[in-house]
């Protein structure tokens, strides 16, 4: 008698499982999560890089996510997924971090998190040309009020104490890589799951910068210290390697300019950490052109964005 809801397949089947978050539940931990890491990870880095070089740290930071992830790397490697792999590893990591790090070295981590971060602005412009994405009047308002805001930013923090143009500019030139390999992994991912993908380009790229960092840095001035060793491992670990499957699993399941534009929150939370935990200058250029690329990202993620969509 039981079977006879089911007749016609009319009985309703439970959205969420008992002790299971919906999906839409499960979207907004797993964004959250990326936020709160992403933040924390900025002043951290600032802090490791007083005990080491900067591209170095780099490379230590990258070469530990990618061994922790090379045992699903190697697991059914073609010379397909390589090849990606390889053009994502030289984007997402080696210019990505290197760049990061060298900014980070000359500017606030406030100031660089946001430069960066005007990533998901550049991811939507690429998105519409390569992935056909929709790229509605609001969107590209939104991709205006950011890069209004990061040039209102790099203006205003130009005459700051321990500040840079051109660390500035190489902050930008970071975003712009990470959002090019954002776009071409979306394009091209050849593996199930992230991990695999991650653990070759993390492998490749953390090879590729301590290579590079041995030519121009010296190893004898890192200071091993307990502090330093924990900060690396935190950010390498957690802050790399678990953060990276995360965004890369929520970029294969939706659109690459969408997701992207959920990390609006990062560079106002490191903004914050590193004013608070640094004793970094909030000056009224970083607040109001920060206000503006936030407002940006926010349009450019803005709800019912298909109606009137250009293609």
């Amino acid at each position: 008698m039981a079977g006879r809801g089911n007749r016609g397949g009319r009985a309703a089947r439970p959205a969420v499982f008992a002790g299971r978050p919906s999906p839409s539940t499960q979207a907004v931990l797993l964004y959250g999560f990326l936020v709160v890491v992403w933040g924390v990870v900025w002043p951290l880095s600032k802090i490791a890089l007083a005990s080491c070089p900067p591209v170095l740290f780099a490379g230590l930071r990258v070469i530990i996510s990618g061994l922790v992830l090379l045992p699903w790397a190697v697991r059914g490697l073609t010379q397909e997924s390589l090849s990606v792999n390889l053009v994502l590893s030289l984007l997402n990591v080696a210019l990505f971090y290197g760049l990061q790090n060298l900014a980070l070295q000359h500017d606030p981590a406030g100031l660089v998190s946001v430069l960066v971060y005007v990533q998901p602005v550049i991811t939507a412009l690429l998105a519409r040309v390569w992935l056909r994405e929709w790229l509605t009047p609001v969107k590209l308002a939104g991709v205006i009020l950011g890069f209004l805001g990061v040039a209102f930013i790099s203006v205003g923090q130009i005459n700051l104490p321990h500040a840079s143009g051109l660390a500035a500019g190489i902050g930008l030139a970071a975003g712009f890589s990470w959002a090019l390999g954002t776009v071409v992994y979306k394009k091209f991912r050849v593996h199930p799951h992230p991990a695999q993908d991650i653990g070759i380009q993390f492998t490749v790229g953390g090879v590729l910068l301590i290579g590079f960092g041995t030519a121009i840095e010296h190893w004898t001035a890192i200071h091993w210290s307990a502090i330093f060793v924990a900060d690396l491992l935190f950010v390498g670990l957690v802050g790399t390697a678990w953060a990276w499957v995360v965004w890369s699993r929520m970029v294969q399941a939706g659109e690459a300019s969408r997701v992207a534009a959920w990390t609006f929150l990062v560079p106002v939370l490191a903004t914050v950490l590193s004013v608070w935990w640094l004793g970094e200058p909030l000056t009224r250029g970083l607040a109001v052109g920060g206000v503006s690329v936030m407002l940006g990202l926010y349009l450019v993620n803005g709800v019912n964005y298909r109606r009137g969509a250009v293609r």
